[in-house]
């Protein structure tokens, strides 16, 4: 009678010490499965902060840019742009003479070398075409010489690197009469981050 009861209690620990085991890897999976979700979490907000600050860094220098221009300057004067879409440019009327105003570019930052290339639309008579300039870490900026002025924005940009959108809106008389606001939005372009990265930064100049 003593052997059957040891028998049954030896069985009982043996299948209490196996439920054990069958509950804590049901927790160690669990918890391996929110360490590896909140990993790629960390990861994708530090991917997401690095495009940010590209963005904020493109918008500033965009300003600057802008800011630079002398007040009878029409590329900081001529109201019109968008912040929604791309607006080419088209002849206007400035100080009684015509001139050709861009309200948006196409920004490709290297990764092999770190240059900086931008694309923008001129006007060659009543054509609209695209020219590339691009700035090297050596502090030289050079023309896209090679293709000349196509008329398609994809033969001039560079293939390797990320690419960023800028639009910018010029307002004249605000906030009040006889400022200018203009603002930037700059868009990072990969279809693969979600929501897209984006940053807005607005000055105030005469």
């Amino acid at each position: 009678m003593k052997e059957q009861r040891r028998a049954r209690h030896a069985h009982e620990q043996a299948a209490f010490t196996l439920m054990e085991v069958m509950v804590a890897l049901v927790i160690l999976t669990i918890g391996l499965m929110s360490m590896a979700v909140l990993m790629a979490n960390v990861y994708k907000s530090t991917v997401r902060s690095r495009y940010m600050s590209l963005a904020a860094t493109l918008a500033s220098e965009k300003l600057e840019d802008l800011s630079s221009y002398g007040l009878s300057d029409p590329r900081a004067h001529l109201p019109g742009g968008s912040l929604t879409s791309d607006i080419a440019p088209a002849n206007q009327t400035w100080n009684s003479g015509t001139v050709s105003v861009d309200y948006y570019d196409t920004v490709t930052l290297n990764n092999a070398t770190g240059a900086m290339s931008e694309t923008y639309e001129v006007l060659n008579g009543a054509n609209v075409q695209f020219v590339t300039q691009t700035f090297t870490a050596d502090g030289l900026w050079h023309w896209d010489s090679a293709s000349g002025y196509p008329s398609t924005p994809s033969s001039t940009a560079p293939t390797v690197g990320e690419t960023f959108n800028r639009r910018w809106v010029i307002q004249a008389n605000t906030p009040v009469t006889g400022l200018y606001m203009i603002t930037v939005l700059v868009t990072y372009v990969n279809s693969s981050m979600s929501p897209p990265v984006t940053f807005q930064m607005s000055t105030v100049r005469p």
